[in-house]
């Protein structure tokens, strides 16, 4: 089908659900189905919406956008291109060292075969680096989720969290 995105809405779509869902700060989420290609915008009404019984012309198809608070309080938007962008960003970069290797699944999810893709997994990690690098252009905050391979996250305020280790016999003074 002419037009039609190797990676599709729904995959695009279940990459934005992932990264909110690994990101409790992000906040006031708002799903909208809109209208993409050209002139979509003349299809929205004065509110901004696209009506539910929109005739799309040639070149126009339905898709997804969300819009929520950043911890800052600053609106940001993912939609299905913008997705595509950040996922771009990770395959096609140049990535070394530690940040080449976290995207190794990534690369790896986005070379299989269209069938077998989509039937297999990304984290919630990798949904966030995608959803990440398509907002700011790079990974910025940590979804929380064990990443590191050799063991537990390094944590050098952990004597500090209440049942956390404590420091050495005469150093809590």
């Amino acid at each position: 089908m002419s037009g039609e995105h190797l990676i599709s809405d729904d995959e695009t779509r279940q990459f934005a659900e992932g990264f909110l869902a690994a990101s409790p700060w992000l906040g006031d989420a708002e799903w909208e189905r809109i209208v993409i290609g050209p002139n979509a915008d003349y299809l929205a009404g004065f509110d901004g919406a696209f009506p539910a019984d929109a005739e799309l012309a040639e070149g126009q198809r339905w898709s997804w956008r969300v819009s929520f608070s950043d911890p800052t309080g600053t609106k940001k938007t993912l939609y299905h291109e913008a997705v595509l962008k950040g996922l771009s960003h990770i395959v096609y970069g140049d990535h070394t060292g530690p940040e080449g290797f976290r995207y190794m699944r990534i690369q790896q999810w986005f070379t299989e075969p269209t069938e077998a893709r989509r039937t297999i997994q990304l984290s919630a990690s990798d949904h966030s680096s995608i959803c990440q690098c398509a907002l700011y252009g790079k990974i910025v905050f940590s979804t929380g989720e064990a990443e590191d391979l050799f063991g537990k996250k390094l944590d050098l305020f952990e004597d500090q969290r209440p049942g956390g280790d404590q420091a050495p016999d005469g150093l809590n003074a």
